[in-house]
């Protein structure tokens, strides 16, 4: 690196200033040339089919909040419009940076292409390019064995610093380049955000954790699930993470620090209702953290197999769905018209808001992919546009398990009319999300197609004109998606290709693992009479179903 040069910080989805080791890194070795931040609007990226303009939206907000906190360190937001290489490359020849500094990102192909010609640019033109982890994936992973601990070490290091640029190179002299702003979505040429959604921006996310860890995080164990109580029992971090306005380190240690604070509390308590409250809080805390766990670890099986966003982990599973799928289906799923209320409810509840509880998603995609016997693939492209919090290594990997072409997961087949009863027994949520069901009486709310003639008249709701009647019949769909997989599944050569499977991306279990050795945790981890450690404090995702926001994003 030429001493006196400026250094160029990528930012890609880490839209934030605490604990961002790209920045510290930057500033660091900047060595009195000042530190600059770059941001791109990529065309490619911007047209991928799981980008939606709620996603712009966002981000501009991230983006808003972000420029004042880096001017307070020294550090200029740039922003450019174009294609990566090309953009980073006008930089260069602008600015005379030799360093680039950017977090690695486990994404979209369309990411996974773009890094590698961005890497292959600063090969050929003498760039330094630095790439820091910013979670607990790691890259070029050569076995599972032992992740549980780079994790937690991961976890438990100190958070990086970025102390003020003071460099002759700094606000002064970056200040000469030109740059696009920040871009809304009609400056990209997007439709107008819709969405009811969460608000951008690292000061948000802040505000969302210490809510969280404070307030609402006690009824997280048992009030996820549910549709009517999980919209605040959930952390609702998942964005924050998606888009990088707060660092994994950061929602983990803040947690770890709240968990002590509540054990030291509980031992001190004498009130048995203060004793009670406390420990509904250890419970909730404990699982919290365990999901920040899994959410890394779907991660790390996009990074160790790209792949797997476009093709079934488990080959024998090659040709099930891919040529049957029913567009009339698929559309009437999208829409929230499949005639079963909570699957229509969730899907209209997510199209307004951009976010819906992980049992929820999957049932979205439990119906489905069973159901419907549609492909993952279509399937996942919708919902990775309206998730708010689309996580690329989360998403593909759970629309794989949930779809039954893993290999090595259970099915897991919801039942919408069971579902329905367990987690909206009054209908509070159906009712919200679909109107028209609006006079049905309670008997009927979840399966309104055995309304007799006269009790749709008289509630204002007459199946197939008001709400659709069922799509199809659930029962027999279900049976013969069942037997289908059997089929797949069942072969010598699909039990060989699912042992792959299981030694690429299973998980293991670490015995010498920091939270093992900790011996308030190993306290907590003690089950209650009649349970195992194994059964009742860590959880195993083949039995497991982390899905989104509460379960691997938390």
């Amino acid at each position: 690196m030429v001493i006196g040069s400026p250094v160029c910080v990528w930012l890609k989805r880490d839209l934030r200033v605490d604990d961002h080791a790209a920045l510290a890194a930057a500033v660091d070795r900047a060595r009195g040339g000042g530190v600059f931040a770059a941001f791109l609007y990529e065309p490619e990226v911007l047209g991928q089919p799981e980008w939606d303009s709620s996603h712009t939206a966002f981000q501009e907000e991230c983006l808003r909040d972000l420029a004042p906190a880096l001017g307070h360190l020294g550090i200029r937001l740039v922003t450019r419009r174009g294609e990566a290489v090309a953009m980073l490359e006008q930089l260069r020849m602008e600015t005379g940076f030799t360093l680039l500094v950017a977090h690695e990102e486990t994404g979209t192909g369309v990411s996974y292409a773009r890094d590698r010609r961005v890497r292959r640019w600063a090969r050929e033109t003498g760039v330094e390019f630095l790439e820091l982890p910013q979670t607990g994936v790691v890259r070029r992973l050569a076995s599972r064995n032992g992740w549980n601990r780079r994790w937690e070490g991961r976890m438990e290091s100190r958070q990086a610093t970025v102390p003020r640029s003071t460099g002759r190179g700094g606000l002064t002299t970056i200040g000469r380049i030109d740059s696009c702003g920040i871009l809304c979505c009609r400056d990209l040429g997007l439709p107008p955000d819709t969405k009811d959604r969460q608000t951008g921006g690292e000061r948000a996310a802040r505000g969302v954790l210490d809510d969280f860890l404070i307030h609402r995080g006690r009824r997280y164990s048992g009030g996820i699930s549910s549709p009517v109580s999980a919209a605040t029992a959930c952390s609702r971090l998942s964005p924050h993470l998606a888009f990088g306005t707060l660092s994994m380190r950061t929602v983990w240690q803040a947690s770890e620090t709240r968990r002590r604070d509540v054990t030291a509390a509980l031992a001190a308590a004498v009130n048995a209702t203060e004793r009670q409250t406390l420990r509904a809080w250890q419970r909730s805390l404990r699982a919290m953290q365990s999901r920040l766990h899994w959410h890394c670890h779907f991660m790390q099986k996009l990074e160790d197999e790209p792949a797997i966003e476009l093709q079934n982990m488990l080959r024998a599973a090659d040709g099930l769905r891919e040529t049957e799928v029913d567009p009339d289906r698929l559309a009437a799923w999208q829409a929230g018209r499949t005639g079963y209320p909570l699957v229509d409810a969730c899907m209209r509840s997510l199209l307004a808001t951009g976010w819906l509880t992980f049992r929820m998603r999957a049932l979205l995609v439990s119906f489905a992919a069973y159901s419907l016997w549609l492909h993952w693939r279509p399937v996942g492209l919708h919902l990775a546009r309206h998730f708010l919090d689309f996580e690329p290594g989360i998403h593909w990997s759970q629309l794989q398990m949930q779809s039954g072409t893993t290999g090595i997961n259970t099915l897991r087949i919801y039942n919408p009319t069971k579902q329905a009863l367990d987690q909206d027994p009054h209908g509070l949520f159906i009712r919200r999300w679909l109107p028209e069901l609006g006079g049905v009486p309670d008997l009927y709310l979840h399966e309104p197609w055995k309304m007799p003639a006269g009790v749709q008249q008289a509630a204002g709701c007459r199946i197939d004109a008001d709400y659709p009647a069922p799509i199809i019949d659930h029962a027999v769909a279900v049976r013969e998606a069942k037997r289908r997989l059997a089929t797949a599944r069942g072969s010598t050569t699909a039990r060989e290709q699912a042992r792959e499977v299981a030694r690429r991306h299973g998980s293991r279990k670490d015995r010498r693992s920091a939270m093992q050795q900790d011996p308030i945790r190993r306290q907590l981890r003690k089950p209650p009479a009649g349970g195992s450690p194994a059964a009742r404090s860590s959880p195993d995702p083949q039995r497991r179903l982390p899905f989104g926001d509460d379960e691997p994003a938390s």
